[in-house]
């Protein structure tokens, strides 16, 4: 349940924003990351659809989970890693 609450807060922080960037400047925002952090931005940003906001919060949530539960992150500290991750990815959402 905490999981589970802890992703959707996640979710809300992408719904945040609403900024236009090229994928350059994602990148760029993405090289200032490291540990967990980058590992969620280089799992979810294939996963990134252009304009496709619902679509990609769903994709963001379900990588989140899937890595937290294959115990490819860690739990503790999730939601701060993947803030960060999202406040990258958020540069190319609309």
């Amino acid at each position: 349940m905490m999981r589970t609450v802890s992703i959707f807060a996640l979710v809300l922080v992408i719904t945040a924003t609403d900024t236009r960037a090229g994928w350059k400047d994602v990148d760029a925002c993405a090289a200032r990351l490291s540990g967990d952090s980058r590992l969620i931005y280089d799992r979810v940003k294939p996963k990134m659809v252009l304009g496709d906001r619902p679509g990609n919060e769903a994709r963001i949530t379900s990588t989140v989970k899937e890595m937290v539960s294959k115990d490819e992150i860690a739990f503790l500290g999730v939601r701060g890693k993947a803030k960060r991750a999202v406040a990258c990815l958020q540069k190319a959402t609309s």
